[in-house]
């Protein structure tokens, strides 16, 4: 339906109903615009002091952390030639580097065979051993081999399905233990090539084989591929060989051409032999240090100018910021100052101060670095920088160092006592060995070769020895070793033990190579005379233990060589690593923490999901979302007093129409009233 307005009396309804609804919610609109502009002024304004205090703590990370504390840089005058990479640990210092002989790795090729893929080659099993090699290669004289005890022999089976020169080749490629096989036809037929992927003179292969024409050392079947004291059948085609260098004229061998053990702390890759000497120079590497300074003065200098916008007062204009006054920034800035002009507690050495690394403030309470200063000291006393910022603790007890804290470890001083140090399992076997010394000797054949052992709770499965007589006890043992570290199933978790001989016992003892509670070995299954002649029976080991203590007087939790503190105590988050020593008291830890450690445990806090900041951010919001609410509750009752008016003038309006229309009606019955006769009567 359509209603117009005004017809009646030609007033503009419209126009007046808008005009008196407009005076009407005049005042409470204004109410309402105030409430809303002053509770989003302040959500706003709390918001960016959040992303601020947010974006500050970001800029902590690097400072926070003591990895990037200590790093050292190491240069090469010829990086083509050899270059170099240190770590924390390394000395700064100038070598002078010459390598004559790069590190070269052990590679033997087979007889000719006619068919790659369909000459069969017999079936048994080829064995993979090494170590160090004495070979002449001219005279195809084989005097000896040293086993490496630190590599696991492997064993590869070659059935009626495989034993075709591409069949072996795809076998041993299949395992990955460190032999890659190819196959090249050089005119005269098709050889397989083997080459141990491990450069150095200790890593030469010996193969042996058991082949099941009953004769491992002829020429035909899979003894084709031996290459041992007692058949070598392959031929060399390079012998593996240590790199060969100097440094500072005092000459160095290395397995490989990557090494970290000739100076401590530097990883030098020799590329190219040298006519010349080169230099590696190694240096403090203070990049990441100063970086990580800038990135904290930054992220504080844009907390302090965000948290002065926030707070100021235009005086010329009259106008307050919309913190000004406000108790929660007040207490933010209250805090961080106190963490930055308080000097770090616990801390003993030259630096205790930011103004002693060269930090000034401004007038506004922003900050700056002298870089050079800071340099200065960051290279003099690289320890107190780090503890300046980082979370730390220290020990008079060279054996119990600290490995990490939580936000909850408060600074303190913590007694540390240990009542239980950390072991690793092992299997002790009984003393039945020989006295090697005055001779004596262990035949290794098919009734003591095998066992079946389980290391950490893995089952490594069968362990079968390499056969022939061991004059050593340290040999036999270097065998037992890698043939236990060779097994599959220990190798896919990573599991390892270490094989030792005690002449003073004549026994064998089998250790894990992990320390604590899981630790354990075990020997599940033995051959027939593995017990009178090695003292290997099916008996389970001792069981390796955690270490077990008390931090700050109350009961500690162990883990390997881990001690952590008990929850809910000061100490919780402490986690100290116990290398060794005594038992009973080592003396106190003493934790503290550095600036940056203490602005991010604050700044966390004050970020919290259920902190004051975001309670008071949530209550904005709520404000502003009630006047929402508000306005359109008024909306609809403004609706309703306009249709009234509406309705109400109408009503007048109707009315003065159908006065206006009587009126009409009876001015003109007055004017025919009025008017003159001019009939005539007849």
């Amino acid at each position: 339906m359509i209603t117009a307005t005004g017809l009646g009396s030609g007033l503009d309804i419209t126009g007046l109903v808008d005009q008196l609804v407009s005076g009407e919610r005049a005042g409470p609109d204004l109410q309402l615009n105030r409430q809303s502009s002053r509770y989003s002024a302040k959500f706003s304004a709390l918001g960016s002091l959040k992303g601020a205090l947010s974006s500050f703590q970001s800029s902590l990370t690097n400072l926070n952390s003591v990895n990037n504390f200590g790093k050292n840089t190491a240069t090469s005058s010829d990086s083509a030639k050899v270059s170099a990479t240190a770590s924390a640990s390394a000395i700064p210092n100038q070598y002078s580097i010459e390598v004559s002989q790069l590190a070269t790795s052990h590679s033997l090729a087979s007889a000719a065979v006619a068919d790659a893929d369909t000459t069969t080659l017999g079936t048994g099993s080829i064995t993979f051993s090494f170590g160090t090699t004495d070979y002449v290669e001219g005279t195809d004289t084989y005097n000896s081999f040293d086993l490496n005890a630190g590599k696991s022999s492997v064993t590869i089976d070659i059935t009626s399905g495989n034993n075709t020169l591409e069949g072996i080749m795809a076998a041993i490629n299949a395992e990955d233990f460190g032999v890659s096989a190819s196959i090249v036809n050089d005119g005269t037929g098709f050889r397989l090539l083997l080459r141990s992927e491990d450069t150095g003179g200790e890593n030469s292969m010996a193969i042996s084989v058991t082949d099941d024409d009953l004769d491992n050392t002829d020429v035909s079947g899979l003894s084709l591929f031996a290459f041992n004291s007692s058949a070598t059948n392959m031929g060399q085609t390079a012998a593996a060989s240590d790199a060969q260098f100097t440094i500072n004229g005092l000459s160095v061998s290395s397995a490989t051409n990557s090494t970290t053990t000739a100076i401590p702390g530097v990883n030098l890759t020799l590329k190219e032999e040298t006519t010349s000497p080169l230099n590696i120079t190694v240096a403090q590497d203070t990049n990441a240090v100063v970086n990580a300074m800038n990135s904290f003065i930054s992220g504080y200098n844009g907390f302090v100018t965000t948290a002065n916008n926030l707070s100021a007062y235009d005086a010329e204009n009259n106008i307050p910021s919309a913190l000004v006054g406000d108790f929660t920034l007040r207490s933010v800035e209250g805090q961080v100052d106190n963490i930055l002009r308080s000097a770090v507690s616990g801390l003993s050495g030259s630096v205790t101060t930011l103004s002693e690394l060269g930090v000034t403030t401004s007038a506004t309470g922003t900050l700056s670095l002298d870089s050079a200063k800071f340099l200065e000291v960051l290279k003099e006393y690289p320890e107190d920088v780090k503890h300046m910022f980082t979370a730390f603790a220290t020990s008079g007890d060279e054996d119990v160092s600290f490995k990490s804290a939580s936000s909850a470890t408060v600074v303190g001083s913590y007694a540390v006592e240990i009542s239980t140090l950390a072991s690793s399992g092992a299997f002790t076997g009984s003393g039945v060995l020989p006295d090697f010394a005055m001779g004596g000797s262990v035949t290794i054949d098919s009734d003591n070769d095998d066992f079946t052992i389980e290391v950490d709770g893995v089952d490594a499965g069968e362990i079968t020895l390499a056969a022939g007589t061991y004059s050593s006890g340290a040999a036999l043992a270097e065998e037992i070793q890698a043939k236990i570290n060779g097994s599959e199933a220990l190798r896919e978790v990573g599991k390892t033990v270490s094989v030792s001989y005690d002449s003073g016992s004549d026994s064998f003892t089998i250790t894990s190579d992990t320390i604590g509670s899981t630790s354990a070995v075990n020997m599940l299954a033995v051959d027939t005379n593995s017990a009178a002649q090695l003292g290997f029976s099916a008996v389970s080991g001792v069981d390796g233990v955690d270490v077990a203590g008390t931090i700050g007087g109350i009961a500690a939790t162990g883990a390997g060589n881990v001690l952590a503190a008990a929850a809910e105590t000061d100490a919780e988050g402490l986690n100290l690593i116990i290398d060794g020593g005594a038992l009973g008291s080592r003396g106190d830890v003493n934790f503290t923490r550095g600036i940056a450690s203490q602005f991010d445990e604050l700044l966390e806090a004050i970020l919290a999901e259920e902190s004051a900041l975001n309670s008071r951010i949530d209550s904005y919001q709520d404000r502003i979302d009630d006047v929402a609410d508000r306005r359109e509750e008024l909306e609809l009752r403004w609706e309703a007093v306009r249709e009234r008016y509406t309705a109400q003038f109408n009503a007048l309006d109707t009315l003065l129409g159908q006065l206006e229309s009587t009126s009409s009606y009876l001015q003109s019955q007055l004017d025919n009233l009025l008017k003159p006769n001019t009939g005539q009567s007849s």
